[in-house]
């Protein structure tokens, strides 16, 4: 098992950009102020960029994250042997896996104890060629637009907003806000952030209850999407939180990519 060069991976990672985002994302961002990564390192079996490979990501939270990509039983061996010399430094050991089996796996459960497991009801959605763009016909007395003028929202109240208020408290300059309207009256928002490349991120979308029901979350996303394409950006679901935003993404034209499961864990020879 060897570390892998953060620069060369990352350079391996782009060439499937859309479904490895979030990887990137971190390697790129980890450790800069106001981000909640603080160190991203990744371990194939000879250092080479590959398919095959473990992330350990460690936050602001003090937790270790070990994400396990490969099948390979050496790496992933010698990896939980390192885990358990620094695993003493660390409030919260989780493990992700793209296949719930893994957890039951001969091999995990040599070196761990599961405490608690967050199976994924959802996956990852991305939009990976603009030939999927949905576009809808919006209704006469319904407006979206790109709102530029972020402080006419600031006193939408984070509990009836879903977070609008600190959204925009804590925007950075990239990020986009995307309003929708009935008749004039605002009736719910989707905001995007920029944080890597030209890949915008969808860090919320939301509809007044008042409103919900009449496709607005659609109309707000594939909005966002035909902004995205127009504009040179690639346009990224993310993670959905619920049936209704997984079908809002799949209506819409993303796709999953991926779908993780965590479980937080002990090693059963070490006390922690």
């Amino acid at each position: 098992m060897k570390k892998a060069d953060n620069n060369s991976f990352l350079e391996f990672l782009e060439k499937d950009i859309i479904k490895n985002f979030y990887l990137c994302d971190n390697i790129v961002n980890s450790g800069k102020d106001g981000y909640a990564i603080k160190s991203v390192e990744i371990y194939t079996t000879d250092g080479t960029p590959s398919d095959d490979y473990v992330v350990l990501t460690e936050n602001i939270f003090d937790e270790l994250i070990i994400e396990v990509k490969t099948s390979t039983e050496i790496l992933i061996s010698d990896i939980f042997s390192h885990i358990k010399k620094v695993a003493k430094k660390y409030k919260k050991l989780r493990i992700g896996a793209n296949d719930t089996d893994f957890f039951s796996s001969a091999i995990f459960k040599k070196y761990f104890k599961l405490q608690k497991t967050y199976y994924a009801d959802f996956g990852v959605f991305a939009h990976f060629s603009k030939n999927d763009l949905i576009e809808f016909d919006i209704p006469q007395n319904v407006s979206i637009q790109t709102e530029t003028d972020f402080s006419k929202y600031s006193d939408c109240d984070d509990e009836n907003w879903d977070g609008l208020e600190s959204l925009i408290k804590y925007k950075s300059e990239t990020d986009k806000l995307f309003v929708i309207k009935e008749n004039d009256e605002f009736c719910g928002y989707l905001m995007a952030n920029n944080s890597y490349k030209n890949i915008y991120d969808i860090a919320n979308v939301f509809v007044s209850e008042k409103y919900r029901g009449k496709n607005y979350g659609a109309y707000l996303t594939s909005y966002f999407a035909k902004y995205c394409y127009e504009n040179n950006f690639i346009p990224h679901y993310g993670t959905a939180i619920s049936k209704y935003s997984e079908d809002v993404a799949e209506k819409c034209g993303f796709k999953e990519s991926y779908r993780q499961h965590y479980a937080d864990v002990k090693f059963k020879f070490i006390s922690l």
